[in-house]
């Protein structure tokens, strides 16, 4: 994926770099209070600002600052709507063939930019003032893939994943201010995104200190704060990586206050899911809300650098919906095995019917093996195959209540709702509705309220 010659690394990412050196870069900007934080995103929010906002920015014990409400919330009443500071490719694999700027299908040859930049721009776009400076950028650092026979065209993924911080760096100068702002976590990891996407040009300005300072981060912003948000153009569905900072602010609960989804990719839309009390600090959820504890856990921590300690993490039935739940291995017992402590990343599991205690290492592979035979269906089974798979055969090595079933459940109903009914048999229809109201019926018991996965599966979301 990356080219074979070597770059030297940016003085701000050598390896002697001490990690104390780069919270302190990661960090936001130290000049920045938070009334001018709540001034910059007033000016970002524009003309979607209400008048008396029923949110307010300030301290959190949580995570230093976040949102909170300046009067009763009701549930399912909006709380704010977003647009975008930047967008651009989320540069995933599946995600590679569509135009950066408006979206489309591109044709399978021809579609680099005419200008030779190398990015995904259909034909039109390649024109446009959009475009512009970004389309300069690249080619001034000289990508080695310009020179491609045709035919021969490819998408790079690694110097594709770096166009959202490049669009970062044109924006005004408030914006870019707002940006500053933000929390990076201090993620080695981000060094070598850098790094490898400065091995697909020839002329990457590696020794300009200022540059890779920024560079770094924005980087580090990006992948603390922006979203994956789907994006339908001309009947087609990709998804963007966006900035969206009012709704990055928001401080993570494992079941939410509020909730949040996307309008076409470029629109944030937060709503209470829960009454909220004048006050209160307004939540959203980092994770899937699904999700087991434990696979919540390693998320958050390897993700966000944080271990949660909410009401949930520290259930280990999770409001008795068991999504952690596996079979017992003990012969003649098949009971619900259930990890004992809480807001550990490796804990012993019990049994809660012969009350044996297995460790974590043995029940991790007897997961790991649900996960990936779960998810290999989805990837290649037909709907119709994967009810005949959810009801006949998971039974046999999966709880019912396991979050890994939950997920294929729910691909089932996606698939079901958003294509043409009238290809499945009313008993087909019959289980997409059993299934609906067990999973309705988790989120009933974790608490949810009027959370986004609930609209969208009952489809009030559309």
């Amino acid at each position: 994926m990356s080219a074979s010659v070597q770059v030297p690394a940016p003085p701000r990412v050598q390896a002697d770099t001490t990690m104390a050196a780069m919270v302190a870069h990661m960090a936001p900007c130290r000049d920045t209070t938070p009334e001018q934080l709540a001034q910059l995103i007033d000016a970002h929010l524009g003309d979607l600002r209400e008048e008396l906002p029923n949110w307010t920015i300030s301290s959190s014990k949580v995570a230093g600052r976040g949102v909170f409400a300046t009067r009763d919330i009701a549930a399912g009443e909006l709380i704010f709507r977003e647009r975008a500071l930047v967008t651009g490719p989320t540069a995933r694999k599946g995600q590679l063939s569509c135009c950066i700027c408006c979206h489309q299908p591109l044709p399978q040859t021809g579609f680099l930019c005419r200008h030779r930049c190398t990015l995904p721009v259909c034909e039109t776009c390649s024109d446009r003032e959009e475009h512009q400076a970004e389309c300069e950028h690249f080619r001034r650092w000289q990508p080695k893939d310009m020179d491609a026979e045709p035919g021969q065209e490819q998408v790079n993924p690694l110097s594709l994943r770096i166009l959202t911080a490049v669009r970062v760096f044109h924006l005004g100068k408030e914006q870019r201010h707002l940006v500053d702002a933000m929390q990076a976590n201090a993620e080695r990891g981000y060094r070598q995104e850098i790094i490898k996407a400065a091995q697909c040009f020839r002329n990457f300005p590696t020794t300009d200190r200022l540059f890779m300072d920024q560079l770094f981060r924005i980087v580090g912003v990006l992948n603390t704060n922006a979203f994956e948000a789907p994006c339908r153009s001309g009947g087609h569905e990709v998804l963007l990586r966006g900035l969206f900072p009012l709704t990055a602010i928001m401080n993570h609960e494992c079941t939410p206050n509020a909730s949040h989804y996307f309008d076409n990719g470029r629109l944030a839309v937060v709503r209470a899911a829960r009454d909220i009390p004048k006050g209160a600090e307004i939540t959203t959820t980092y994770t899937k809300i699904l999700w087991g504890n434990l696979t919540r856990g390693i998320f958050l921590k390897m993700t966000k650098h944080f271990l949660c300690d909410c009401t949930r993490c520290n259930d280990n039935t999770e409001n008795g919906t068991y999504l952690s739940a596996l079979f017992c291995r003990e012969q003649g017992c098949r009971g619900l095995v259930i990890p004992v402590q809480t807001r550990t990343l490796q804990p012993d599991w019990r049994c809660l019917t012969c009350e044996n205690v297995f460790p974590h290492a043995k029940m991790a592979r007897y997961q790991d093996f649900a996960l990936n035979t779960i998810n290999n269906r989805i990837n290649s089974c037909s709907v119709q195959d994967m009810i005949h798979f959810i009801n006949e055969l998971c039974p046999r090595f999966c709880p019912p209540s396991n979050y890994v079933l939950i997920e294929a459940k729910l691909n089932v109903i996606w698939r079901m709702t958003r294509f043409d009914r009238d290809q499945y048999t009313p008993e087909e229809m019959a289980h997409m509705d059993r299934y609906r109201e067990e999973v309705l019926a988790i989120l009933h018991k974790l608490g949810a309220g009027e959370c986004t996965l609930k609209k969208l599966i009952t489809e009030e979301i559309p």
